[in-house]
């Protein structure tokens, strides 16, 4: 994956471009939480973890949000959505609203974030070639991240991870 995102960043240019570090698949963004809230979300990841099955994610095809021709963001994610990744998410997503958390607004989409764009940004030109495809990607756990926006990036902290099926 990293091959790609240096690929496309050949030809893309200037962005916020995403260290490998910090590559992820999101199943529920959650934004800001209060601390006493913690305890809760540590069950809603301990069951929804242990109802999921492992699956695999081929990153094969490269997206932008929300268009490809005025995007803000550049991903590579799966030709198809793996039904577990949908299962996992509509799990975590019924828990979460059941707690009181807002509605998520759009549906999930299986991707990775390479860069993010302050301005939008035409992606046609990397769309339009043919990079090789990445390996898949083996998804056996699920993991409560803590992010912090800084103005050097983004900084991920793992509080708990639960491996998938108990």
């Amino acid at each position: 994956m990293a091959e790609v995102s240096r690929l496309c960043r050949g030809v893309l240019g200037n962005g916020s471009w995403v260290p490998l570090e910090n590559f992820h698949l999101t199943v529920r963004f959650l934004g800001e939480v209060p601390e006493e809230r913690l305890p809760e979300l540590l069950e809603v990841g301990r069951k929804a973890a242990a109802e999921a099955k492992p699956f695999t994610l081929a990153l094969e095809v490269l997206g932008g949000f929300p268009q490809a021709k005025a995007a803000r963001v550049l991903w590579i994610g799966p030709k198809e959505e793996p039904p577990e990744f949908q299962k996992l998410c509509r799990t975590v997503e019924e828990t979460v609203q059941a707690l009181g958390f807002p509605g998520e607004r759009k549906e999930p989409v299986a991707h990775v974030t390479l860069a993010r764009f302050k301005g939008p940004k035409d992606l046609r030109p990397v769309l339009a070639r043919n990079f090789p495809p990445v390996l898949a990607a083996k998804i056996e756990a699920l993991t409560l991240m803590k992010s912090e926006l800084r103005p050097e990036g983004a900084r991920y902290t793992p509080l708990c991870s639960w491996k998938f099926g108990g």
